[in-house]
């Protein structure tokens, strides 16, 4: 493994009175992929939207590459790909509109964005006969495919994933989890929040386990 990249140190959060994560640590390397595991409402997607900048810290500081996120927000987000549990796309517009997009969005040259839609394309095994189609028209599980592509298009050091292979059938399934372990061996380190937890055993460098907002067990 590379170096150490993202270091979370004391993550606290709550809603209100209630506390949601509590005293949350770890350290994430370059080339690693970390899996965050637990029940519904443990708190995981809740820890993914704090590394990811967009929950403000109640406790505990998070650095990247030695630097706290909270004093260097917009260096930290153009070195990150986040891609939250829910779809977020432009149902109206084509795969290829919606990635044109995203890829400006993360500061992708106008020169470079054909052949980086190509590429995650090729990464998440999309179909690229099927991008000038409206998302609308789209399974589950392409949408599913489109928004990981749009997370890599500006090639992030670090990939933060919630439930990514939702709505996948096996087949596609393997092939994202295959493209993740490549990215990872080409440097990129990985948060993955999931379920499957023998999978994730399998595929995962360290596991993370969250009950009630505290890391209760790490392979």
């Amino acid at each position: 493994m590379g170096e150490t990249l993202l270091q979370v140190n004391g993550l606290g959060m709550s809603y209100g009175k209630r506390s949601i994560l509590q005293d949350v640590s770890f350290t994430l390397n370059s080339g690693e992929i970390l899996g965050i595991a637990g029940e519904n409402g443990a708190g995981k997607s809740t820890l993914l939207s704090a590394l990811a900048g967009i929950q403000t810290l109640k406790t505990g500081v998070i650095y990247f590459d030695g630097k706290d996120i909270a004093k260097n927000k917009r260096q930290y987000k153009q070195n990150i790909g986040y891609v939250p549990q829910e779809i977020a796309l432009f149902e109206e517009l084509s795969g290829w509109d919606n990635l044109k997009f995203f890829g400006k969005a993360s500061h992708v040259s106008g020169k470079v964005i054909a052949e980086r839609i190509r590429e995650v394309c090729d990464i998440t095994g999309f179909p690229e006969t099927e991008l000038k189609r409206p998302v609308r028209e789209y399974s589950g599980g392409m949408k599913r495919k489109i928004n990981i592509g749009a997370a890599l298009l500006h090639r992030p050091e670090l990939l933060l994933l919630d439930e990514p292979v939702a709505n996948l059938d096996t087949a596609s399934e393997e092939q994202v989890l295959t493209a993740l372990k490549l990215l990872a061996e080409q440097g990129t380190a990985i948060v993955y929040v999931g379920h499957q937890l023998e999978k994730m055993e399998q595929f995962c460098d360290e596991l993370c386990f969250i009950k009630n907002g505290k890391v209760i067990r790490s392979k």
